[in-house]
Parts: structure tokens; C-alpha cells; sequence
């Protein structure tokens, strides 16, 4: 099977083989995989059987580490005056800004007429389960 140029995109293809328009095939442990034109389940199989058992393997954190030697370089090349927050210190301002814009969105929410709501439900790769719901208004200013 000739493999598009979407698929070329996701690391994923270099761990698995699309054997039908609708199966690929693990390279590792050669199990097969419904494929619904996205590399969900390749991933979720991928990070289960396989991730830390590859020694060759550079896991990515997705989280930035603020105390990363790494981080903090680039930082400095981005801009060699700043100094970056604690970990405290940042948590805090990050609490206070959610609270002012809370409350900024509050305080316009009370002089509408109708408001939309709208929400969108997902899992993520690992399972977990996400919820979204945003609100829609027209303010008069």
C-alpha cells in the first residue's frame, strides 16, 4: 500500500505498516490495528507495549520544565534581561489572572440578553477525558 502524504506526517508510520485501506500492522510485536484514517489507536498502542521498552527512544515531556538547564538557556537567547519565575511565583500569577478575567467575564455576562452555549467532549491519547464549553454572547458597548 502506497502510504499518502498525510500519513508521512505522524511518527507513527515509522512503527507501523498499513496493510488495508482499514488494518496497519506494529512492526514491533506485529498486532493489528483497526485504522480509522488517524493514528489514535497506533499512538495509544505505540505508548502502552512499546515507548519504554525502545532503548533508542527520546521520550518528550510536554510539560516545560521551568527548572531545565535547556529552558532557561533558550530563554536567555530569547531575551538575556529576563529572569524567569519560581515555580511558586508563577502558579500564583497564574491564579490571580484566572480570577480577574473570571471576574471581568462575570461582570459582562450580567448585561446580556441570551447567551449560546456550546460544548465538545474528547479523550485524549492516554485515556483522559476532556470537556469544553464556551459560552457565546453579543456585548453592547
Amino acid at each position: 500500500m502506497e502510504p499518502n502524504r498525510k500519513r508521512s506526517r505522524s511518527q507513527m508510520w515509522e512503527h507501523f505498516e498499513l496493510i488495508s485501506p482499514n488494518k496497519v500492522q506494529c512492526l514491533h510485536c506485529s498486532m493489528q490495528l483497526v485504522y480509522n484514517n488517524n493514528t489514535s489507536s497506533m499512538l495509544r498502542h505505540y505508548s502502552a507495549k512499546h515507548e519504554n521498552k525502545q532503548e533508542n527512544t527520546v521520550h518528550v515531556d510536554r510539560k516545560q520544565d521551568l527548572d531545565d538547564p535547556g529552558f532557561k538557556e533558550f530563554v536567555g537567547k530569547l531575551d538575556p534581561t529576563y529572569t524567569l519565575p519560581s515555580r511558586q511565583a508563577l502558579k500564583k500569577m497564574v491564579g490571580e489572572k484566572y480570577e480577574e478575567e473570571k471576574a471581568k467575564a462575570k461582570a459582562q455576562l450580567q448585561s446580556v440578553e441570551a447567551v449560546s452555549l456550546t460544548s465538545d467532549m474528547w479523550t485524549s491519547t492516554n485515556m483522559d477525558a476532556y470537556l469544553a464549553v464556551t459560552c457565546h454572547c453579543v456585548l453592547t458597548f
